[in-house]
Parts: C-alpha cells; structure tokens; sequence
C-alpha cells in the first residue's frame, strides 16, 4: 500500500510511493540477465535486437527491420496490434512503429532548417556555433543575414515533424480493415513476439526476474532521428552534449529546459541547466522528447550525401542509356 513516507530513491525525498525495484540502474543484473534472453529468443528465429531502453513500467525492445526477412515461418503466433501515427499520437509522445520503408525523401529533406547548410556535423557549443553563423549566414543574395537560436531553431523542426506525420498521404497507408496488407511485416513480427513472451513467460525466469509482471514489453523500430534522442543507446551517445528537453504535464506549466546531459536512466533524465552546475532531475512521466541540437547538423550531412548519391545514380542511368 501507499506509505507517504516510503523514499525508494534516498536522494530523491520528493519521489514517494513503491517502484517495485523498478528504481534499480540499468546495469542492474536482473535486466543485464533479460537483456541477454530476449536476445537470444529473438536471434533463434532469425531476428536482431537494436537497443533495449527501459521505464518504470515499460521495456522497450527495438528490433532491426532490415532482418525481418530472415526471421523463420510460423504456423501461430500472437496477434500483432499495429499503431499507427496521426496528430494525436505525435503530441502525446510515445513509441510507434515506424517503418524505414515508407520516408517520404522530400519531406525528409525539409526536416533541416536553412542554418544548418552552414554548420557541418562536429560538435559545437552554443557560444561557437553561434560565432560560426553569425560570420557565415547570409540570404539568397549574399547579404549578411541574424541566425535564430538553437531552442528557435529545434521548435520550428517540431512543427515539421508534427506536420509531417499528420499529412495526408501518409495517413492514406493507414489500414481500414482486417483485409487491408499493411506496409510492416506483421508475420515477421507476430514470430518475434512469440519468441520473446515465450522466453519471459518461462516459469523459472518470471520468478528470478519478474519482467513480465513489472513491465509492458513494447516492439519499435530505431526512429532513426539525429535530432530526437529515442532510445538509451542514443542517450548514452549523447551525455555531456547539450540537449533540449521538452515538457508536458496536466498543469499546462510546459517548457523547455536546456542543458548538458547528464544521465538518463529508467525513471529520469538528468541535466546540467544552462551549464551552470545545477543538477535538474526531469521524471519521464513528465518529458515530450529530448532533442539534440546537433543532430540538426548531421542530419543535413545525411541528407546531402543521399542527395549527392541519388545525383550519382541518375548519372549512371544517362551513361548507360548513351551506351546502348
């Protein structure tokens, strides 16, 4: 029961309640231990984990779609509940399926806001990259031009992103019936879910480790987003970069906190505000998304090198057609 004076994290008098062990860190031995099962249930039918990122009440397990080729046949499996996202689920968070199938190149191409042409994909602090557009960043004519800020910045590819997933053509791929064929491999899926309840539901393994009975196991892709930090490989990358963090809470008090990441585990991230040595503790519960500043530079390299790349191949094409 509820006990107001139950502190689970000690340093954390603010957080009250039962975790259930839930507060443990991620090298915790019970999920290093599930970690290596789930991997090994899904590598026997012919799947490959990515990144496994925990929550207080979640595992969120992503998995490699380039494999779901490989991954064997069945005869039955559990049925697969496919989301798919519209403006709601963009503005309430979460994690959808996404598949790498169905990019839009052109709307991936206006994820990038006209300053990041100016800024290759190093790591800059705020002071010098702020230095590096104000020397460089001009309009079409070559007149001297004010950059906006990062934060200014990170808001506006936001709203694209927001925009992006709520267009139409996107929504059109959005199944009416059970008859429709979905553009993820729901077969390749239901084996690997099977694989992985299978593992969890072992008797002896629910009992040592309890992870089924603690948390909803959740399958996603790698959202693959530069500039969106989604699962603890890619935070784990960025500690001690600076990062954005965007909050939503029932009291309408939402902001935007900037720091230096610090840490993040299964019930927190962590920042070092403005760089000023003061600690914030910011509760998953109450975080939209993290955003990386300087993810907006590299995806721009990204985008160009496919650009480049898409240049090379039509090249290609001509030549061939000159030679036949």
């Amino acid at each position: 029961h509820y006990d107001e004076h139950a502190h689970p994290v000690p340093h954390q008098p603010w957080r009250r309640g039962i975790t259930n062990g839930c507060e443990d860190p991620l090298s915790a031995w019970w999920r290093l231990k599930a970690q290596d099962i789930i991997s090994d249930a899904v590598q026997l039918v012919g799947g490959k984990v990515v990144d496994y990122t925990w929550y207080l009440g979640q595992l969120v397990i992503s998995l490699d779609a380039d494999e779901f080729g490989n991954v064997v046949s069945y005869t039955s499996g559990h049925p697969v509940k496919i989301v798919y996202p519209d403006s709601t689920d963009i503005d309430d968070g979460g994690h959808v399926w996404e598949d790498p199938e169905e990019k839009d190149p052109e709307l991936e191409e206006m994820m990038y806001t006209e300053e990041d042409e100016y800024l290759d994909y190093e790591q800059y602090d705020e002071e010098t990259e702020w230095e590096i557009l104000k020397s460089t960043f001009a309009d079409e004519n070559g007149n001297p031009k004010e950059p906006r800020g990062r934060e200014e910045r990170m808001m506006e590819l936001n709203e694209m992103r927001g925009e992006r997933y709520a267009a139409e053509e996107l929504i059109e791929s959005k199944p009416f019936d059970g008859n429709f064929a979905h553009p993820v491999d729901t077969k390749a899926l239901s084996v690997l879910s099977q694989a992985i309840m299978t593992a969890l539901e072992d008797e002896n393994v629910e009992e040592e480790l309890r992870i089924l009975s603690r948390h909803d196991v959740i399958l996603t892709s790698p959202l693959d987003d530069p500039c969106v930090l989604d699962s603890q490989s890619e935070f784990d990358a960025a500690v001690n970069k600076d990062v954005y963090v965007e909050t939503r809470d029932p009291w309408g008090s939402n902001r935007v906190l900037g720091g230096k990441l610090v840490d993040r585990n299964s019930m927190d991230v962590i920042i070092n505000q403005d760089n000023s040595g003061r600690m914030v503790t910011i509760p998953h519960s109450m975080i939209h998304q993290v955003l990386l500043p300087s993810g907006l530079a590299v995806g721009s390299e990204r985008i160009r090198r496919e650009i480049d790349a898409m240049g090379e191949d039509d090249e290609d094409d001509e030549n061939d057609e000159t030679y036949e």
